[in-house]
């Protein structure tokens, strides 16, 4: 099997390197050993929601923050990524999530505040149109919770989210009565709604309790793939906005980004094997020539490309393993630039855990380099995501934004042989 470019990972950072080089008219093949990262994530994505690190006040404007970020981090990923491919990543995405049924909004320019599960509000930057709501408007708020669904408590929500706010948020229940002994998850319930019945259930109930011209805030699970067609008969059958709260995974907005910017790629051409991890590749003069999975039939099955992306997800996609004495990653065995210090004893300090930083040390080609030899390990490979080194995407709630940006400059680097039209 031979293809332009092979991008090893199925998650955020592997979909956009997938979707730069396929936009480059290249063949491409995305490889991964699980269907990655993005089915348990919020659907959101983030530039980056706080800066400095110790900084408790989020970031109001992302783009004039990258300017300070890339001057005084020169090995954060966003400045080897550079200002002008994270501005041009950004907008293709909105562009693609219009073209994939999906449309995203927000600007680089200005962070929404997004309520969590645990009502917590954060900054974010892009987010489906659905979520297009401001909850800090001053008008009526309403948390409803769904007895079926399990760890969602709407008097919590409300109580944190009134903290914040500093006006009244009004909890409430509702029962589907779905009359189904196991517990139901986030993805149950949205298929549940999709059913006209089910929803007319919710419907009739919301009317009762009195909640007419009210924010709704609400689990997302109106709906999987019908999800448009779910919040607009709720809404306007009870004359509300409905703003969907991300859930625990598994998540549907979540699943919603990932199933739809799948399916875009594959209709572009790309191709997909997932299940199977890279059982190891072949080098010649600082290049991969291949690499080599196990099918199901345990046999071996040997894939060459001209050039190559790493976006395995890190140490959460069990891209790097964390061993008592080293992290190793698995596919091409690069080093790994290690924090002296593993974690601190306050394990939520506002610095963050140094292990969030450990990753592959790259060059501003996102080319695998070590920083004493100066020497650059694999030419014909490009790291992206959650992999690099020198950031921690939990703290400055950048991680979304960094596959985002990262994935798309490391397709277009291998699409165009490592070399990009400045």
């Amino acid at each position: 099997m031979n293809y332009d470019v092979v991008v090893i990972g199925a998650g955020l950072a592997g979909f956009s390197a997938a979707l730069a080089a396929v936009k480059e008219g290249k063949q491409v093949l995305v490889i991964a050993k699980g269907m990655g990262n993005l089915y348990s994530s919020s659907g959101y994505i983030d530039l980056l929601g706080y800066y400095p690190t110790t900084s408790k006040k989020p970031v109001v404007n992302p783009q004039k923050i990258l300017d300070s970020l890339i001057v005084e981090n020169p090995n954060h990923p966003y400045a080897k990524v550079g200002k002008d491919i994270i501005i041009k990543a950004f907008n293709d995405f909105l562009l693609v999530s219009e073209e994939m049924g999906l449309p995203y909004t927000g600007s680089l320019n200005a962070n929404m505040m997004m309520p969590t599960a645990a009502g917590a509000l954060v900054p974010t930057t892009l987010y489906p149109k659905s979520t297009d709501k401001k909850i800090t408007v001053d008008r009526e708020i309403v948390v409803v919770g769904i007895k079926e669904l399990v760890d969602f408590y709407p008097a919590y929500v409300a109580q944190n989210l009134e903290l914040q706010l500093g006006r009244k948020v009004k909890p409430l229940w509702i029962d589907l009565q779905l009359n189904i002994s196991r517990e139901l998850n986030s993805y149950d319930l949205a298929l549940a709604l999709e059913k006209p019945q089910v929803r007319n259930g919710l419907i009739d109930q919301l009317i009762n309790l009195n909640v007419r011209d009210s924010l709704i805030l609400i689990p997302a699970v109106l709906g999987v793939t019908r999800w448009q067609e779910v919040i607009s008969n709720i809404e306007q059958s009870l004359n509300c906005e409905l703003l969907e709260i991300p859930t625990l995974p598994p998540s549907v907005m979540g699943y919603r980004l990932a199933e739809s910017f799948k399916l875009y790629l594959k209709n572009k051409g790309v191709e997909f094997i997932i299940g199977y991890p890279v059982a190891y590749a072949k080098f010649l003069d600082g290049y991969c020539e291949e690499i080599s999975i196990y099918t199901a039939n345990d046999r071996l099955k040997k894939i060459k490309a001209q050039n190559f992306c790493l976006a395995t997800g890190g140490i959460l996609g069990e891209g790097l393993q964390v061993l008592p004495r080293e992290i190793k990653e698995d596919v091409f065995g690069l080093p790994i630039q290690v924090p002296r210090e593993y974690s601190l004893h306050d394990f939520f300090s506002l610095e963050g855990q140094p292990l969030s930083y450990a990753g592959v040390n790259v060059n501003d080609r996102l080319q695998p380099f070590d920083p004493q030899t100066k020497e650059t390990l694999l030419k014909n490979v490009f790291v992206a995501g959650a992999t690099l080194a020198g950031y921690d995407p939990f703290v400055e709630k950048s991680g979304n934004g960094v596959a985002l940006t990262s994935g798309y400059k490391a397709g277009l680097l291998a699409a165009k042989g490592g070399i990009l039209n400045e």
